[in-house]
């Protein structure tokens, strides 16, 4: 039956002469990691720091359990599991790795619905975007079925998954709020399970099914290089959101000034610095280590800088704005 929705949306596709395509391939990047990562900046570092944090913790450990998930079912691709669905190109070079559950679908809820769950409810305005950013995480999760890259199954469940870790994120935050050190052990827990995931994809056996000229369909170990990106954002965050707590504390109560000197630089760096990640993912791969080691460490260093890396320097320069408004 999936298989046939698929087709079904794939024949629309055709018959309408792909005139969706560029509006579905818009509505799919508000779902990837990177589009996001910029948004949560813009949140985290200059307008709300709480909710920032709300968002980041949801999204990380979304992350986290995506990675688990992934690489125990190791569901294939639509395309793979049936050589009649031919996704949009430009989606299918970005749907990397397994296939369930939907990554785009996942980091959807916790953002977007996240932004829902976490705004003003007293606010008229705030409620009418409470519904836009919900209409919007199920147009990114059918997007993903439009454009033939997920089963529905890999949508539904991912929705299921982020509805649930959003749960269990305001849940963590509030006893945060009220339980002195409790940040400590929640870091520790979150620091295990990245490193438990990263041992996980590092020793399980992946299934290997074969072509009709004997070459093999997928390499698991190739598939499994998602699970340990996931792992190194995981616990990149929970190391970061705890030396913020302890020791950098920043403010985003500034001037709108500092906020866009902050925007600009933290924005530039965190950029920068995850361009040169692809670099020094090669440099680890070239000294013996696996890709997948690699990606998890370069996605650590990413987002440690992202929590507290950049919020720390840039709080160096708060006094300098202070000086120039006297």
């Amino acid at each position: 039956m999936d298989i046939n929705y698929l087709i079904a949306l794939q024949n629309f596709r055709e018959a309408t002469g792909g005139i969706f395509n560029s509006f579905f391939e818009l509505i799919t990047k508000f779902g990837e990691t990177s589009v996001l990562m910029l948004i949560i900046g813009l949140v985290y570092w200059c307008l709300d720091k709480r909710r920032g944090i709300f968002l980041m913790f949801a999204f990380s450990a979304n992350r986290i359990i995506n990675g688990f998930v992934k690489i125990t079912a190791c569901v294939y691709r639509p395309w793979i599991k049936d050589p009649r669905i031919i996704p949009v190109a430009a989606a299918q070079a970005d749907a990397t790795g397994y296939s369930f559950p939907s990554g785009h679908t996942g980091n959807a809820v916790c953002f977007w619905g996240g932004l829902s769950v976490d705004a003003n409810r007293s606010s008229k305005l705030a409620k009418a975007l409470r519904i836009l950013f919900i209409i919007f995480v199920f147009l990114i999760g059918f997007s993903r079925n439009y454009l033939g890259v997920h089963t529905p199954q890999d949508v539904i469940v991912a929705l299921i998954i982020g509805c649930a870790v959003l749960f269990l994120t305001a849940e963590l935050i509030k006893i945060t709020d009220s339980h002195t050190n409790i940040d400590i052990f929640i870091t520790i827990g979150g620091i295990a399970l990245c490193v438990i995931l990263i041992i996980y994809a590092s020793l399980k056996s992946y299934p290997i099914d074969y072509n009709a000229d004997g070459s093999v369909v997928v390499e698991g170990a190739k598939m499994a290089v998602d699970s340990y990106k996931n792992a190194g954002i995981g616990m990149g965050f929970f190391i970061g959101w705890l030396i913020e707590r302890r020791f950098v504390n920043f403010s985003t109560d500034v001037s709108i000034k500092e906020k866009i000197v902050r925007l600009v630089f933290c924005m530039l760096t965190y950029m920068l610095l995850d361009n040169l990640s692809g670099a020094l993912a090669d440099v680890i791969v070239n000294i013996g280590l696996s890709s997948g080691f690699a990606k998890a460490f370069t996605e650590f260093i990413c987002m440690l800088y992202f929590t507290a890396g950049a919020p720390a320097i840039s709080k160096l320069f708060s006094p300098l704005f202070a000086k120039s408004a006297i």
